[in-house]
């Protein structure tokens, strides 16, 4: 059953920046794209929707993190994230929205960091949360994939790639008080998404605009905060609604031709508007609307839609030399490289993430720390190399 209204929603704290792009469904069963606009009073949100298609089921997507990462809900003893939504804010987790200032401030009731910037760092993340992993950070559905990077860790909350703020701010204003009600269901947790949207009600879901780029044929890299970069994909993005049977009028081909104008907006109505491109793909193909078998996946971590699982990042078995036992005992992640001469040039593990093999060492180990490696936190690539050179190369 095809969604009557769908909806997606480019999230920030500023109202002025929280900007929703909506397609109907025809009576030709064809969606019809409108303009993206400002969403509006967040508290009223799914009520104007319902208002707005009194029967039939609504697919509502955003772009903040619907879901925690495995190792955090292990240790916090949560089992279901919409039960989860429930308890933050009260009691025991009244602190859980208030980001901590100090590194000694997070905990697991309060995992959120940093308040303002200097003297921060994802390490006090993972020591504060009792992870010991920068992996642990992440859930499945945020690890890189061909067409895309990670995803910013979910409980960080500085720098212009951050979705910690927007994450508060959805939570607690948005889909707490809606599965507080009973007004949504939210997928993967409630059920398959086919049944959900067959009891016509509303389904929220998480959807990544940078997963979508590839779908629709974007470059990669293009640039989406810079109005040139935005305008250079406006050919793609048209020849794609033309050839998926979305209707766009003059006025928004228009917009999408000229960038989505030049003010601080353009970017935020950039993004709902692929986003929501992204969910009428999913919404037409069941193929893209499931999520992993895997009760983690469907109980607490979520998943964002139109990912393929298969391309969600994993150590490559061709990358992976067949090593000898004896190579496992001698390379341990505790022995800086340099203090065994005798591995350079050898088939080794990385001593950091015990994931990737080394054909020969340390040959290649800038670059995998730099961009790769998920056991060195860092806030650039600069400091991540450092970090893993001082710390394994002994330089």
């Amino acid at each position: 059953m095809k969604p009557e209204l769908i909806i997606h929603c480019d999230w920030s704290t500023s109202g002025s920046k929280r900007w929703l792009a909506a397609a109907r469904l025809s009576p030709e069963g064809l969606y019809e794209a409108a303009q993206p606009e400002p969403v509006g009073p967040t508290a009223t949100m799914f009520s104007r929707l319902r208002a707005a298609v009194p029967t039939g089921p609504i697919l509502a997507g955003f772009d903040f993190p619907i879901g925690v990462p495995e190792a955090y809900a292990k240790r916090a003893s949560f089992g279901r994230f919409p039960e989860m939504l429930l308890r933050l804010g009260e009691g025991p987790w009244a602190e859980f929205y208030d980001p901590a200032v100090s590194p000694d401030e997070i905990s697991l009731v309060r995992p959120f960091y940093p308040r303002t910037p200097g003297g921060t760092s994802k390490q006090h993340l993972l020591q504060g949360l009792g992870l010991s992993r920068a992996e642990e950070l992440l859930r499945r559905c945020d690890r890189r994939t061909a067409a895309r990077g990670n995803a910013c860790e979910i409980f960080w909350t500085l720098g212009p790639n951050q979705v910690g703020r927007a994450t508060i701010h959805g939570w607690r204003d948005v889909l707490a008080p809606a599965v507080r009600s009973g007004s949504i269901s939210i997928w993967p947790f409630d059920g398959e998404l086919p049944v959900l949207l067959a009891s016509s009600g509303i389904v929220v879901l998480e959807a990544y605009p940078a997963e979508t780029y590839s779908h629709l044929g974007l470059e990669r890299g293009f640039g989406k905060r810079n109005r040139e970069g935005r305008r250079s994909q406006a050919p793609a993005i048209l020849s794609w609604c033309e050839s998926n049977a979305v209707a766009v009028q003059p006025d928004l081909a228009a917009r999408i031709s000229d960038r989505f104008g030049s003010s601080d907006i353009g970017e935020d109505a950039f993004d709902a508007f692929i986003g929501l491109l992204g969910l009428i793909e999913a919404a037409c193909d069941p193929l893209l609307c499931v999520a992993p078998p895997d009760d983690v996946v469907r109980s607490i971590e979520g998943w964002t839609i139109g990912t393929d699982s298969s391309g969600v990042h994993r150590v490559p078995a061709l990358r992976k030399p067949r090593p000898q036992r004896h190579m496992e005992e001698d390379f341990r992640p505790t022995t800086p490289a340099r203090t065994n001469p005798e591995s350079e040039g050898c088939a080794r593990l990385c001593p950091a993430c015990q994931q990737k093999w080394f054909v020969r060492w340390p040959w290649g180990w800038d670059g995998h720390a730099a961009h790769g490696c998920a056991g060195v936190v860092g806030e650039t690539p600069e400091e991540r190399k450092r970090i893993y050179r001082e710390r394994y190369l002994g330089q």
